[in-house]
């Protein structure tokens, strides 16, 4: 079996809605309060997880605070991190994919869910308007 399909296997598994856009990547919709998409890729010999979550320019107000609080948040988190990826801010994990198997697959997409469920609201005061009302 390929490691796409294995990752496939784990997504049906959860019961989780997914829409696989290539042959190596997928956009999960895991049960989430926020309505949380989650991008899966494969880039051997790792499984990378990621969701962009808003935009950080000069016009962000006290992005120290932002980045001490998202660091702060780091430190709950057990299988992903908060991260800036140019100006966006992005909650992101990577595994090896080589040993992957259903139940460390299950706690990342678990870890990320409860990390933009409980956290997107105290991060209200950083996201523009716009993506506050989609999120």
């Amino acid at each position: 079996m390929s490691y796409a399909d294995t990752l496939e296997s784990y997504m049906l598994r959860m019961e989780c809605p997914h829409e696989q856009v290539s042959d190596d990547t997928w956009v999960l919709a895991p049960d989430s309060l926020r309505h949380a998409r989650i991008i899966v890729r494969i880039d051997e010999p790792i499984v990378l997880y990621s969701t962009p979550l808003f935009g950080v320019t000069e016009l962000t107000p006290d992005r120290e605070e932002l980045y001490r609080k998202l660091l702060q948040f780091n430190d709950n988190l057990l299988h992903c991190a908060y991260a800036l990826d140019n100006d966006q801010i992005v909650l992101s994990g990577a595994q090896q994919i080589e040993d992957l198997d259903y139940g460390e697959f299950q706690a990342m997409i678990e870890d990320m869910v409860m990390a933009i469920d409980s956290h997107l609201d105290q991060l209200t005061k950083w996201r523009p308007a716009t993506i506050q009302e989609g999120t």
